[in-house]
């Protein structure tokens, strides 16, 4: 197991009482024995790491740009390069494999970027990339605004980004640095796709934000195949769907705000199919970002400030300790 993480903060700019990007001290157990600032930023919201570099990338949500850090010494981050401007309300970044280049989007202007990176994981330029058209701007009462949320990598190069106001997962492939599209795929009207997460078998698992379901694409298509409620219990008025991931055997946790809870979903049919099997209280409040490691799920609880740590028994997660934290937002394994 990796011995610490990168948490993603929101802090005074936005209303939190985070101090930056922190990091956790992991004992070998998978229990946390430290959470410390590594670099002091406004609102990094959400973080990720060069696959072969000590680099980290954070978005800044409410600064609207990206920022680089590299990774001293002691584990502590120092600025790699100036900030980089970005969209508004940009929520999300992750970096392809082979590292050339990272992708961000941002809710608030629907906008999806491509960063170039050089040799030593620097930012050196962006593109960005075609703007989403709504396709039920037929059948919509009023315009309806573009939120890109997230990206995901496929292993045969496409790229895929989430618009979370228009109901789509759109798939791309790089040029360079450049994202090109080539097709989309629509979700039900009102769903609100927000996070992905891959099976091996390629099939792609979309957790929605607004009708909390998790839908499923087929691999090659990318085509809905079919949409299974995010929790067992369903959902109510005020739930919001956060996160979703794949453990690497059989089940699949998402999060859902509101109804704070982790649903327990079971892989049928050689990852073709999900069922959902059981709701697991989230140790506190509002719980938007989850990541599994070994036996131990960690979960980001925003307005508690608190990071909840389960342990997987019998393949249900059981709270074991909450750790009080400023405004958590994402946690993120220290590479190496």
């Amino acid at each position: 197991m990796t011995s610490s993480l990168w948490l993603g903060t929101y802090t005074g700019d936005s209303g939190g009482h985070g101090r930056g990007i922190a990091r956790i001290a992991l004992a070998d157990d998978g229990a946390i024995t430290a959470v410390r600032t590594a670099a002091s930023v406004d609102s990094p919201s959400f973080v990720a790491t060069h696959p072969t570099l000590p680099v980290v990338y954070a978005v800044q949500e409410f600064a609207r740009r990206i920022q680089a850090f590299r990774v001293i010494d002691g584990g502590n981050l120092v600025p790699l390069g100036d900030p980089h401007p970005a969209g508004e309300a940009v929520c999300h970044v992750a970096v392809a494999p082979h590292g050339r280049y990272a992708v961000a989007t941002c809710w608030g202007d629907g906008r999806v970027f491509a960063y170039e990176l050089d040799e030593a994981g620097a930012i050196v330029g962006r593109t960005q990339a075609q703007a989403s058209v709504d396709p039920y701007r037929e059948i919509a009462e009023e315009p309806r605004p573009s939120r890109a949320h997230s990206s995901l990598f496929l292993p045969d190069g496409r790229v895929l980004t989430t618009d979370l106001g228009h109901d789509t997962v759109r798939v791309w492939r790089a040029e360079g640095a450049e994202l090109v599209p080539v097709a989309e795929t629509v979700l039900p009207f009102g769903s609100g796709p927000r996070h992905m997460a891959l099976h091996p078998s390629g099939h792609v698992y979309v957790v929605t934000e607004y009708s909390i379901e998790v839908a499923i694409l087929e691999p090659e298509t990318l085509s809905v195949t079919s949409v299974v409620p995010a929790l067992a219990a369903g959902a109510h008025d005020g739930d919001a769907g956060a996160h979703i991931s794949f453990d690497g055997d059989s089940r699949v946790h998402t999060t859902v705000r509101g109804a704070n809870a982790v649903g327990v979903l079971e892989v049928t049919d050689a990852g073709a199919g999900l069922a959902p099997l059981a709701d697991v209280d989230c140790g506190g409040n509002w719980p938007r970002h989850h990541l599994q490691l070994g036996d131990r799920l960690y979960v980001a609880n925003q307005l508690s400030e608190d990071i909840a740590v389960f342990r997987i028994v019998d393949g249900l997660p059981v709270l074991e300790a909450t750790v009080p934290t400023g405004s958590p937002t994402c946690l993120v394994p220290v590479a190496g």
